[in-house]
């Protein structure tokens, strides 16, 4: 138990350091660039900090852990709206008296964010994704980014700054080694307590692979990024479903259980549709309540599963 708190420990310290780095240099490059801090948001700080996601599913996936690979997905997807998000608009408000005003692009991102969440919905009420299926969620991605990356940035991207792909590199590294620290630790302790396998997968497992989108949402919001702090969350949520599980879906079909497709997807909908529409509008202390409500009503649901 020791050596997994330790590991809790580093972990958080490795995840909150990487951001710090990391969000430094993507701002810095997006401005060398002449690219939007939305986009690099939506786009590069999204996909960095859902690697722990793709990693820790494909590697559950190929194991034989479908419930904890779909439930760590769809966890985080909870997770990064309901404690991500909501974290930011809160320290925002709490800390600087200021609320999170929408980006350029955010309404859109995040109507294409419902559309993958509805997407997500369709699939698995059949009771499992296909490796056809899995292939449409990752061409849609992929064509998602693609279609963002040729948006013309309102406003342009800024003055220009400094960034560094070694650092950028680097601080990916961290992210992923303070993510997989965190993981182990939080993993054997839920283990230790006799958690079921599908709850760990939604819970434990999720809320870790997350904390690179809250270190990193964190730490922009912190910085004045507001739009990244959003264009996070955004993008990793869609990264999770395009990306990840259509990743998972073509190395084997993946089951889905009668609770996933009557409970937690459900709750997913309903907290996406609601941060949809807080996008729309400056995000402040009742955005952040909002959707930390939801948050704690998902995991009410998974404590009554206990």
């Amino acid at each position: 138990m020791l050596e997994a708190l330790a590991f809790l420990a580093v972990g958080l310290l490795l995840l909150i350091r990487g951001a710090d780095v990391f969000i430094d240099n993507a701002i810095g490059l997006a401005r060398e660039w002449g690219v939007s801090t939305h986009v690099i948001g939506v786009t590069l700080v999204a996909f960095a900090t859902s690697l722990p996601e793709v990693l820790v599913s494909l590697l559950a996936g190929t194991r034989g852990h479908d419930a904890l690979a779909l439930g760590n997905i769809i966890g985080s997807n909870m997770s990064n709206l309901g404690l991500v998000l909501a974290c930011a608009c809160l320290l925002c408000w709490y800390r600087y008296g200021q609320r999170i005003l929408p980006a350029a692009g955010a309404v859109t991102d995040g109507q294409v964010m419902l559309a993958f969440a509805f997407l997500l919905y369709g699939v698995v009420l059949d009771g499992s994704v296909s490796r056809t299926e899995g292939a449409f969620l990752l061409l849609l991605y992929l064509a998602y980014v693609g279609w963002l990356l040729r948006r013309p940035a309102p406003g342009g991207a800024g003055p220009k700054g400094d960034g560094s792909l070694p650092k950028l590199a680097f601080s990916v590294a961290g992210l992923l080694l303070g993510a997989h620290l965190t993981i182990e630790g939080a993993v054997a302790i839920a283990e230790w307590a006799g958690i079921s396998e599908l709850v760990i997968g939604l819970s434990v497992v999720a809320i870790g692979t997350s904390l690179p989108e809250l270190a990193g949402s964190l730490t922009a919001a912190r910085k004045g990024f507001h739009d990244i702090a959003v264009a996070n969350v955004i993008g990793s949520n869609i990264a999770n479903i395009g990306l990840v599980l259509g990743l998972l879906a073509l190395v084997a079909p993946v089951p889905v259980g009668s609770f996933v497709i009557s409970v937690t997807l459900p709750l997913l909908l309903l907290a996406t549709l609601a941060a949809m529409g807080l996008a729309r509008l400056p995000m402040g202390r009742g955005a952040g309540f909002i959707l930390a409500g939801f948050f704690l009503l998902f995991l009410f649901e998974l404590l009554a599963t206990l």
